[in-house]
């Protein structure tokens, strides 16, 4: 079995305050018979539900050392914890709903043991709309880009250190991403902030940009015959206003990196419009995309045309390697270089060994 590791290390500054107190926890796991000059590495990256610690990206970690000959790789990337599937808080949309769903015993009984709430709810047919009370703050938010990016970066980065630093021997021309939803689009501006890091870029469903960046997410969890219409309105609809530079379409123009691009999308999808994904993705030098459409799903790789396309995940990858090209000419990495967008320069330095990334925003 493959040898398991996770560390934590200090991260990146967070580019919103300047401040250096974050850490970074990085896992990652050998191949059991150990590396060689052909073990690559790969880093999978979890959308909106998913994290380190899910049982599908532990397995995954596991088994793809082995199978493949891969380091695999995993961090627990800025704001992540904020992304999940649940809210342990809540308020009511509307204060007053309980005084017009409730009877006055009911809410006499409340004002007395409040921890009746969820019970009495429970009891009714109605559906509740709910904000979920998430605690962001400037210090750690999902911000969907930058900080989630140089994360992820960062991670990558680190392994290859290690092994180097331990006179371990790998390919470090064959570097892939593997990566779900928002996960598949913080791999493409990844890709973009360190151009020649990846060999090959896996894409399952990512969006053209980050969708909650303009809209509420909204997940609905039912109790007893209610339901509960949880609304996450994140802090970085605050924050982050350079919009437009996150659009793929953006990212990619006048990008000279020769990573492999493989993209599936399914044509139901209700986050992302697969006719202009498509002809965003085929405008990426090296770069394939796979439509999926509802004669496509074959129940073993993907059990749907829609967002994420249920995509069993061992399944899809397995394919995935089937279509991967040799590397092309390998790019040299410069210590120092610029990436310039619209309203935002960033200098990357890795001088200092793991990159440093410095924002002006214009």
């Amino acid at each position: 079995m493959s040898e398991q590791h996770s560390i934590n290390i200090p991260a990146h500054h967070n580019i919103y305050t300047g401040k250096s107190n974050r850490e970074l926890r990085i896992d990652f796991s050998i191949p059991q018979n150990g590396v060689n000059e052909n073990t690559g590495l790969i880093i999978f990256v979890p959308g909106f539900g998913g994290n380190i610690d899910s049982k599908v990206y532990i397995k995954m970690r596991e088994l793809f050392a082995d199978k493949y000959n891969m380091v695999t790789i995993q961090c627990n990337y800025f704001g992540s914890s904020y992304m999940q599937s649940s809210a342990n808080h809540f308020k009511f949309k509307d204060p007053q709903i309980l005084q017009t769903i409730l009877t006055v015993d009911e809410l006499e009984r409340i004002n007395r043991d409040s921890s009746i709430l969820l019970n009495i709810l429970s009891e009714k047919n109605i559906l509740i709309p709910v904000i979920a009370n998430i605690d962001e703050s400037i210090e750690e938010f999902n911000d969907m880009s930058y900080m989630q990016a140089i994360d992820i970066i960062s991670a990558v980065e680190s392994v290859k250190i290690i092994l180097s630093g331990n006179d371990l021997v790998f390919n470090s021309n064959r570097i892939i991403g593997y990566g779900h939803s928002h996960g598949a689009y913080l791999l493409h501006l990844s890709n973009r902030l360190a151009p020649t890091l990846f060999s090959y870029l896996i894409d399952n469903s990512a969006w053209i940009e980050p969708v909650y960046l303009s809209s509420s997410r909204f997940l609905y969890q039912s109790i007893g015959n209610s339901m509960l219409a949880f609304e996450f309105d994140y802090f970085a609809k605050k924050i982050v206003k350079n919009r437009q530079d996150l659009n793929l379409e953006t990212l990619y123009k006048d990008f000279l990196g020769n990573t492999q691009v493989l993209s599936f999308q399914g044509d139901e999808d209700n986050l992302v419009n697969h006719v202009e994904k498509k002809r965003i993705v085929e405008t990426i030098n090296n770069s394939d995309f796979i439509l999926v459409k509802k004669e496509d799903v074959d129940h073993i790789k993907y059990k749907s045309n829609s967002h994420g396309l249920d995509a069993d995940f061992l399944e899809l990858f397995s394919y995935a390697l089937e279509l991967e090209r040799p590397t092309k000419e390998i790019l040299k990495k410069d210590s120092k270089y610029i990436v310039d967008f619209e309203s935002v320069s960033i200098e990357v330095d890795y001088t200092q060994g793991l990159p440093i990334f410095n924002f002006n925003f214009k």
